[in-house]
């Protein structure tokens, strides 16, 4: 292999020696100094040569250069700052000092603690608006959830699904954050009816908000009822609240084909005894997970 000039130099002088691989054909090298230099013959090892950064080496194959490493898909505001901040730094001056933001995909969850409930109806209000006239968070965000506690009240519905999202995925993880979301809370509906009271909006949102972290899995939408009425009203009726359960996350974005709705009536209760308390406590909805088939 042939180099066509190597340069060596220093203050003083430069030389320039003309260098080829012994048995190959001289190439000649024009002097850039008053010094006179012949062109010689030097061994080389066969091979490709490439430079190092500091030497000519000799290899078999240059070393690939390592792959670059994916930029990180951001969405940015006008002044650099991710909307997610952007918008989180204009909570304090809209009186709301005590709130934040968590987005995870098209899912955004308003969180932080209230002084009251009616500041947290007020801030949650104020951050849906915020979120959805902004022009870098609208496209993509589908679901807004409410997640603010309250001092020295409940903790928000949202809680679980921002632990979910902070992580890998799986069965168990899901299983847990369904747990955890529906723990001392109860979906409501209108008397006798399938029909979802608008008091659990905010509760089936955080449901659905988990179902859409959840889809690569089977979620199953169990309805129960208390040992009051008929088994065969029972069992329509559970049936019919499990399935209005599964049109709301569907609606919310859910892939449908992850859920199944089944209604269990009054056949699987929590409590055996004949008072408010576990008639209230067997009346219910549980969400399990699986793995699809």
């Amino acid at each position: 292999m042939t180099f066509d000039r190597l340069f060596a130099g220093s203050v003083s002088a430069m030389a320039c020696l003309g260098l080829v691989a012994c048995g190959g054909e001289e190439v000649d090298a024009e002097p850039v100094s008053t010094a006179s230099e012949s062109n010689q013959c030097v061994p080389l090892a066969e091979g490709q040569y490439y430079w190092d950064g500091s030497a000519f080496v000799v290899s078999p194959t240059p070393p690939a250069a390592p792959a670059a490493e994916p930029e990180p898909v951001i969405r940015r505001t006008a002044d650099g700052a991710d909307w997610v901040t952007a918008l989180e730094r204009t909570f304090p001056d809209a009186g709301y000092p005590w709130m934040g933001l968590h987005a995870s995909g098209p899912i955004a969850v308003l969180t932080g603690l209230a002084p009251d409930a009616e500041a947290k109806a007020l801030g949650f209000a104020s951050g849906r608006a915020a979120i959805e006239e902004n022009a870098e968070a609208a496209p993509d965000v589908t679901l807004i959830v409410n997640g603010i506690s309250i001092e020295e009240g409940g903790r928000g519905v949202g809680d679980a699904l921002v632990s979910l999202s902070n992580g890998d995925v799986d069965a168990m993880r899901c299983q847990a954050a369904f747990n955890n979301t529906m723990r001392g809370r109860t979906i409501m509906f209108q008397s006798n009816l399938a029909i979802i009271s608008p008091t659990s909006e905010d509760l089936l949102d955080a449901v659905s908000g988990v179902a859409l972290l959840c889809n690569d899995y089977a979620i199953e939408i169990g309805g129960h009822t208390d040992s009051r009425g008929s088994n065969d009203y029972n069992e329509v009726i559970s049936t019919q609240r499990a399935e209005a359960v599964r049109d709301y996350l569907v609606e919310r974005g859910v892939d449908a084909s992850a859920l199944t709705a089944v209604g269990y009536g009054e056949t699987r209760p929590l409590d055996r005894a004949e008072t408010y308390e576990a008639w209230a406590k067997n009346r219910r909805m549980e969400f399990k997970v699986s793995e699809r088939r």
